[in-house]
């Protein structure tokens, strides 16, 4: 098999990023917008020793679930995966896919639940990062094209809140109008490298990510954004390192409100737009309550990898006491000002590493107590595992985003906890991703 050779195939699959798998004389070929009991002609764009990687070309004979995308970028950007397949049958593929990949990496044979949908299939996303670039002779805004840095210009995203599409014209107007250049990767040349934005309640919080602080007539920029929502911030963000990270360390204020405020679940927050909160507002709101429901008045709770403290708050409102364990700084002082803010009096706050600051806390703890952890995708580890196993928890909620490393560390757990629910949440609609949450008992 060469590169540029056509095939007709037979999709007998779905790998785990929602793309189809066929075969060829024996070997593994992963075809990215195609769905398993298809026939499709495929144009080979990429060999390995163990797979290859085709193109759709023409798809002969298509699946029942096969929909039109209402996305006209879609297969050109990176951003939806499985936008070609029924909602419904995406939820279905999300649950199969998480019970394979539990199975294949953690061997865990348990039920997954059905996976629970969103309220919003598209325009869900409240926050969004853009990459600015100058290419091919212009300076555009848009997403990258699937597994690379090439940018595909875009003028809206369905899968964002309606907030994008505004964003973009005043932006690009701007950019316009200042004659500012996008970034280079290759030479580091150009002003202008993200806009990063969320908004809420028709409150929007814009970062510019720039190479310095000399974006020009940023009065202007911000005053046509207040024309189209409540309240609006801007900040300017420093980023001249040849990174692939988005932010840099320094934040510059520019003008309007610095923080997002939202109430939940009887708790009122702050979030900047540099801080974490998922992008989902109904899954988000559903995970909360999943994990309230599974915790009891009398408990004592350690939130590992706490964060900011928002769903800490939230489980003081049930829970006898709960501690937050979470290694920023920032996050935690953030924390202690929304316990302050919220007259909550039953929380206590820790800076630290979550293995040190755990160990510490569990031998100081007497009686019965449960863990709840929300760790980041790379998941726990080997040590984290071994302490839980050390410790006397009677139950522990895990929070994944990522079901590789979330079956690695059942596989250790199920050693002393016995799993009690695997329920998946489409935090993601139109891709591959989700969230899981999985409920012990200890044996």
């Amino acid at each position: 098999m060469k590169k540029n050779d056509k095939y007709i195939v037979d999709i007998i699959d779905m790998g785990m990023d929602g793309e189809g798998i066929a075969k060829v004389d024996g070997q593994i070929v992963f075809v990215p917008y195609a769905i398993m009991g298809e026939k499709v002609e495929i144009l080979i764009i990429k060999t390995k020793s163990k797979f290859a990687i085709g193109k759709v070309v023409n798809v002969v004979d298509p699946s029942p679930i096969r929909i039109e995308a209402q996305c006209p970028y879609f297969s050109k950007c990176g951003g939806c995966d499985i936008q070609h397949i029924k909602y419904t049958e995406q939820l279905k593929l999300k649950k199969d896919s998480l019970t394979n990949t539990l199975k294949r990496i953690g061997g865990i044979s348990h039920k997954v639940q059905d996976t629970i949908s969103s309220e919003n299939q598209f325009n869900y996303r409240n926050k969004v990062a853009l990459p600015v670039v100058y290419q091919n002779g212009a300076t555009i805004i848009g997403m990258y094209r699937r597994s690379t840095h090439n940018v595909v210009e875009i003028s809206d995203c369905l899968i964002q809140m309606p907030f994008v599409k505004v964003l973009l014209e005043v932006t690009n107007k701007y950019i316009t109008d200042n004659n500012i250049m996008g970034y280079v990767e290759e030479s580091g040349k150009g002003l202008l490298r993200h806009i990063v934005a969320r908004c809420d309640n028709n409150n929007l919080l814009v970062t510019l990510v720039a190479t310095s602080k000399d974006l020009p007539n940023l009065n202007s920029y911000y005053n046509e954004l207040s024309k189209h929502f409540d309240n609006v911030g801007l900040n300017i963000n420093i980023n001249n390192r040849n990174t692939n990270v988005i932010m840099g360390s320094k934040t510059i204020y520019v003008a309007g409100i610095k923080e997002l405020v939202i109430t939940e679940n009887n708790i009122t927050y702050s979030v900047p737009n540099d801080s974490f909160l998922q992008v989902n507002n109904d899954i988000r709101n559903k995970i909360y309550n999943y994990v309230l429901d599974n915790i009891d008045s009398s408990d004592i709770i350690v939130d590992l990898y706490s964060g900011a403290g928002v769903l800490t708050s939230m489980l003081s409102k049930k829970a006898n006491h709960v501690y937050g364990i979470e290694i920023v700084e920032a996050a935690v002082n953030s924390a202690n000002n929304l316990i302050k803010n919220n007259n909550i009096n039953n929380v206590t706050n820790i800076c630290g590493d979550a293995f040190v600051e755990l160990k510490k806390l569990s031998t100081s703890l007497n009686g019965n107590y449960s863990i709840v952890v929300d760790p980041p995708r790379k998941g726990l580890g080997d040590e984290v595992v071994e302490l839980l196993l050390s410790t006397n928890a009677s139950k522990i909620i895990y929070i994944s985003c990522n079901p590789a490393t979330l079956s690695r560390d059942l596989a250790g757990l199920s050693n002393k906890y016995n799993i009690l629910t695997i329920t998946p949440f489409d935090m993601f609609p139109q891709t591959k991703h989700l969230e899981t949450v999985v409920c012990l008992s200890r044996k």
